[in-house]
């Protein structure tokens, strides 16, 4: 077949490579072996040739044989897109072959030691596995050999002889020697099934053994026979076709059962019997036939008919019985046709009738006259155009035209002139014309609408401020326009806020986002700066940087100091705000002091504290300069500040109080009085707790 292929092909190249001519790209140009060359021919079927390749089965339009071919262009199988494993493959969807399976790829062959002299190995794509007995290597029943296949060590095993039964009353085993260590195996029966006439045959040996099953019968099944009056019956039976068994019962026979019937004397017709019995079973039976008697006959003479009497021919009857020959001639006129006349509104009338040519017999029967069957018709009054008529009868049988009918001649138009009316746009019109008064006659004839003239207007859109339009029509004969009015748009104003900064105002800008128009609204005041803490510039004044992000601003003002007698013949002069003291270290800021207010007006939040460790200062500025408080306030500083010392308050005159104070929450509390203060600052010291007042 594979020469055939290769011939196949062969052909069809060497055909492509012959100059001029061209093979025909239809799928149904093949080569017929036949013919000898490509021509049109018709797909059949197609078969597997090999993994790669089906033959087609065609059939040629030119010679008409069928043939099979492989064809280059045709014969490659299809491809499912399935992909191939070791068990399965690709289908190809013409021929229905399966080609592309991979098959196992075995790994090596590994001992298993399990007692069973086996190997095993899998197949390293789908890990099936297969498991084979060891071979080779000169291993017998006691010694170890090599297998050749795995190399694994195994015992050869027993090379054991036939089973044979052991008759030695162990009731059923048998037993076998190995032919090369003489060693003898001993097992029991088994398998056979013992009957009611032989014992169980081993499967394995062939010997009988056990006992017999007199239960075990092989059944032959007789169908029943009921008794009869003559013959014994019985019940369906079964026999055993290995023994004599049987379940066989006769049934006795039954005897007549006797049934009486009464004598019959015969008639001259009917045969008749003697009295006699039957049997209700069976066929029995005394009945003895006594033959009929025949009749006794007497003549009678014949008898001729009339037209109103019998008569009857010459008969014989039986003085015996009934039987008669006699046969009655009947009573018959001799009858003339007459046609029927139908009765009319006027006239009498009969239906068809006879009469009897020999007598005065006669089946006429006279119709009186139907006098009119009347229809009532309304009046018809008379109109301009036609007749009318007044109220009368007509008669409704076939064939009567009688009427009461009077004709009303027409009464012709009562006219009315009508002036005309010319069309518009939009309504009709019509042509002078008449009616008539007294009906719905007229000359009137319709003018048709004459429709718009109408002019094409431009689309014009709206703006944010100005009106607009879509495209419109407009009549020039009439007011009728399709004109809508589109409103203005109104602006679409998006907002900007500009944040207020230090030193500028905040405010939002609302610009059109389609006719950019703006303006600017909702303005904030400018946020000041908010200085961080003052340093003194050595100048007397003293300068801070502004804290809010992206502002470089740093302040300069002048300090305000303000001087404390401290002692006598001392004192101290100091800057709340930015600390510089004269005679004393510098005040540093405290960053954890806050107050509040309890009476009065403050801006609690621009306090600032100060203290070089040996004064306290508490004053309330902001940027920069001192504010007056005016009240009650409570100020809280951090607990250890006051770590084994006395806040004591300073006085401008000197004076000197201790002051109180309450610990909550790892802070110190007190309460500052600047009610009745002049000044804005307040001066402490804190003196070791064994120096204090």
């Amino acid at each position: 077949m594979k020469k055939w292929l290769i011939w196949c092909l062969t052909v069809l190249a060497m055909v492509c490579l012959i100059p001029g001519i061209a093979l025909n790209a239809k799928a149904e140009s093949l080569y017929c072996r036949y013919c000898d060359k490509f021509t049109d021919c018709e797909i059949l079927g197609y078969e597997k040739f090999d993994s790669s390749f089906h033959t087609l089965h065609i059939k040629c339009k030119s010679c008409s044989k069928e043939n099979d071919i492989i064809d280059a262009r045709y014969s490659e199988h299809t491809d499912d897109g399935k992909t191939p494993t070791c068990t399965t493959g690709k289908t190809c969807a013409l021929c229905g072959a399966e080609y592309g399976v991979l098959g196992h790829d075995w790994d090596r062959w590994t001992p298993i030691y399990d007692g069973t002299h086996t190997h095993t190995r899998r197949c390293k794509r789908c890990n099936a596995e297969e498991t084979g007995s060891c071979s080779g290597g000169y291993a017998d029943c006691t010694s170890l050999g090599m297998c050749n296949i795995c190399g694994g060590s195994y015992y050869g095993g027993h090379d054991w002889g036939e089973w044979t039964p052991k008759y030695d009353g162990t009731h059923g085993t048998h037993t076998r020697r190995c032919t090369r260590c003489d060693k003898e195996e001993t097992e029991s029966c088994s398998g056979g099934t013992a009957t009611c006439s032989a014992k169980a045959v081993c499967e394995v040996c062939g010997g009988k053994y056990g006992k017999k099953d007199p239960k075990n019968h092989a059944f032959v099944y007789h169908q029943a026979k009921p008794a009869t009056c003559k013959e014994i019956g019985w019940d369906a039976y079964r026999t055993c076709s290995r023994c004599d068994y049987t379940d066989y019962v006769e049934l006795p026979a039954l005897n007549h059962d006797f049934v009486h019937h009464d004598a019959k004397a015969p008639t001259c017709t009917e045969i008749g019997w003697d009295a006699y019995e039957t049997c209700s079973r069976c066929d029995y039976t005394t009945y003895a036939e006594l033959p009929a008697l025949n009749h006794d006959l007497e003549q009678h003479a014949a008898q001729a008919p009339t037209c109103t009497e019998i008569g009857w021919n010459a008969y014989e009857t039986c003085k015996n019985c009934n039987y008669t020959t006699r046969k009655e001639l009947p009573a018959q006129h001799d009858l003339e046709q007459h046609e029927a006349q139908a009765a009319t509104c006027t006239e009498k009338g009969w239906n068809a009738y006879e009469t009897c040519s020999r007598c005065d017999y006669t089946t006429y029967a006279e119709q009186p006259a139907l006098n009119h069957a009347l229809v009532q018709h309304d009046a018809q009054a008379a109109t301009c155009t036609e007749k009318g008529w007044d109220a009368y009868d007509t008669c409704s049988r076939l064939g009567c035209n009688y009427t009461t009918y009077q004709e009303i001649p027409a009464l012709k138009h009562d006219l009315v002139h009508h002036d005309a009316q010319a069309a518009t746009c939009t309504e009709i019109g019509w042509n002078a014309y008449d009616t008539c008064k007294n009906c719905d006659y007229n000359t009137y004839v319709e003018l048709p609408v004459l429709n718009h003239a109408l002019v094409q207007h431009d689309a014009q859109a709206p703006t944010c401020t100005e009106k607009g339009w879509d495209a419109y029509d407009t009549c020039s004969r009439c007011d009728y326009t399709t004109y809508a009015e589109l409103p203005a748009l109104n602006h679409d104003y998006q907002a900007v806020t500009v944040e207020p900064t230090c030193e500028t105002d905040g405010y939002t800008v609302f610009t059109c986002s389609r006719c950019k128009d703006s303006y600017t609204a909702d303005p904030t005041d400018k946020l000041g700066h908010q200085f961080g803490a003052w340093s003194p510039n050595g100048t007397g004044s003293q300068s801070a940087d502004c804290l809010r992000q992206g502002c470089a601003h740093t302040g300069s003002t002048d300090c305000r100091k303000f001087t404390f007698r401290t002692a006598e013949g001392e004192t101290l002069t100091f800057c709340p705000v930015c600390g510089q003291a004269e005679n004393a270290a510098q005040l540093e800021k405290i960053d954890a002091a806050t107050a509040w207010t309890i009476s009065g007006s403050l801006s609690a939040e621009d306090v600032t504290a100060r203290t070089n460790g040996e004064y306290l200062s508490v004053a309330f500025e902001t940027a920069g300069s001192l504010t007056q408080p005016t009240g009650r306030v409570r100020l809280a500083l951090p607990a250890g500040l006051l770590e084994g010392k006395t806040l004591v308050r300073i006085a401008p005159d000197g004076t000197q109080t201790e002051l109180p104070f309450e610990a909550k929450n790892g802070k110190l509390i007190f309460t500052l009085d600047f009610a009745n203060s002049e000044l804005p600052v307040m001066l402490f010291r804190l003196l070791p707790q064994t120096a204090a007042l």
